[in-house]
């Protein structure tokens, strides 16, 4: 039988255990941060707190949606080719882990990986990471992602705006040729989160895919188990703009980022105007509230990880007594005057035709690259083309759907 004493000790480090803070960046300063010096008043305070277990908050447990507000204003600035320095601070590292360093230009959508640290993260405070010297130039997040060793099989995740070719002082030589192009980098490793992949206990996780910068600091490493794949680029709960943190300080969980729909809205579609008849009295169309044109892209807001919906490409035909989009009212002629002929309203407008040489809706060939003109871009993420990103200024691509993103125009000075 344990003794008293025994009893209070483990009682006592139980306790401590669980009042010990766990991990968590400091720079560059996070979304919400008691660090940041835009956060105001609306600081989270469990940043060091994990994501939710079935993954309803990832990305950057929704405070992605601050980016283009005061609040979401860069924290840093960092150049392409620049060696620079992530800071992680608190005191629970949980027998150290694996971590991983990696940029979105699509608001969270997807994140690409710059950098893995495989075993003993984050047992210090500080590592370095490398800005690819053909890193698109821009605002982007910076996301800092950790599943540790010992304990609950959990997911870290921090997020940071920063701004990418900004003037950031280099801290070494710049890079001349990458070592892989930015384009062929993998997207983020998610596991715990409800996805179907697990990390094992008492292990740093092995990546099935850590990209090109690796640092493998040894220690006791083991693949994930589970539906893991080579990298995930999204979250179960998918991508894409609109709604509301789902976790920390962030309030009730909303489309996307909270708790994620089991399906993507159905846009609005357009019903073909009636044939006006030949005699009179002719028909006033008038357009329905509500009804009107297809919407040429995804609904605007911030960004958070939910499907894209697909446009519906052609009008339904309407099928026995189905409500139409369109009102009709016949105007009677007037008396005693013999009604002259009247003009039929106008039609409305066709619908905007998508962007030749873009894609929509599902895709299979996850991780894929589109180039719609040569000036702009889609990815193929959690099975759906994303929306269409513009590529960075003096840059062009090669169109057509690829596993690599073609790039050419830039120069990277030589030092």
């Amino acid at each position: 039988m344990p003794s008293f004493t025994s009893t209070v000790l483990a009682t006592l480090l139980a306790v401590g255990h669980l009042a010990a803070a766990h991990m968590e960046l400091s720079y560059p300063p996070p979304f919400r941060s008691k660090f940041n010096p835009n956060a105001g008043s609306n600081i989270d305070y469990s940043m060091t707190a994990p994501l939710s277990g079935d993954g309803s908050n990832f990305p950057c447990k929704g405070y992605h949606k601050d980016v283009g507000t005061a609040a979401g204003a860069p924290t840093a600035s960092f150049a392409p080719g620049g060696t620079y320095n992530m800071t992680i601070t608190g005191g629970a590292a949980h027998g150290g882990g694996s971590c991983q360093a990696s940029l979105s230009y699509d608001g969270g959508a997807t994140f690409t990986v710059i950098e893995s640290i495989i075993g003993g993260c984050p047992l210090t405070s500080n590592y370095d990471f490398t800005v690819p010297a053909d890193a698109p130039t821009g605002t982007a997040i910076f996301s800092w992602t950790w599943q540790n060793a010992i304990g609950n099989r959990e997911l870290y995740q921090n997020c940071a705006p920063v701004t990418i070719g900004g003037g950031g002082a280099k801290r070494r030589d710049a890079v001349v040729k990458p070592r892989a192009s930015f384009s062929s980098r993998p997207g983020i490793f998610l596991a715990n989160i409800g996805n179907g992949c697990t990390t094992v206990e008492m292990s740093s996780v092995k990546y099935p895919d850590p990209g090109p910068d690796v640092k493998d600091n040894g220690g006791a490493q083991a693949p994930p188990s589970g539906s893991c794949g080579a990298s995930a680029p999204a979250a179960p709960g998918g991508g894409a703009p609109g709604g509301a943190p789902g976790g920390g300080s962030g309030g009730a969980p909303g489309g996307g980022s909270g708790a994620a729909p089991s399906s993507p809205p159905t846009p609005p579609t357009v019903s073909k105007p009636p044939t006006a008849p030949s005699t009179p009295p002719k028909p006033t169309v008038i357009p329905a509230p509500g009804g009107g044109a297809k919407p040429s892209g995804p609904p605007g807001g911030v960004f958070i990880t939910m499907p894209v919906p697909e446009p519906t490409a052609e009008p339904a035909a309407p099928t026995g007594t189905a409500p139409t989009t369109m009102i009709t009212a016949t105007r009677p002629p007037a008396a005693p005057v013999a009604p002259g002929p009247t003009a039929p309203a106008a039609a409305p407008a066709p619908a905007p035709a998508p962007a030749a040489g873009s894609q929509s809706g599902a895709c299979t060939n996850e991780g894929a690259w589109n180039c719609v003109d040569g000036k702009s871009f889609q990815r193929c993420a959690s099975g759906r083309w994303s929306a269409i990103i513009q590529m960075a200024a003096g840059t062009s691509c090669t169109v057509g759907v690829s596993e690599v993103l073609g790039m050419a125009g830039r120069r990277v000075r030589r030092s």
